[in-house]
């Protein structure tokens, strides 16, 4: 019997105005980038078309990650 291949883990975007996905914000939260304004200056996420809808979304990864050091599974 074959094994199947795993499949590969989601990268969901948390800013779909400019595609930012979810990996990205959490690397620039573990580069030390932990104020949101920061966040939108080295990602671009939080200041689309939309007028920042995601940026509650990023700020509760922040959050999280300053209290716990993991990240939401499902930001959004």
């Amino acid at each position: 019997m074959t094994k199947k291949p795993a499949k590969p883990k989601r990268d969901p975007n948390v800013c779909w105005c400019n595609m930012v996905a979810k990996s990205v914000i959490e690397k620039a939260i573990k580069d030390g980038k932990t104020d949101i304004y920061d966040i939108f200056e080295v990602t671009n996420a939080g200041v689309g078309a939309c007028g920042g809808s995601c940026r509650p979304y990023i700020q509760k990864m922040i959050d999280q990650y300053l209290e716990t050091g993991t990240f939401p599974e499902k930001p959004r």
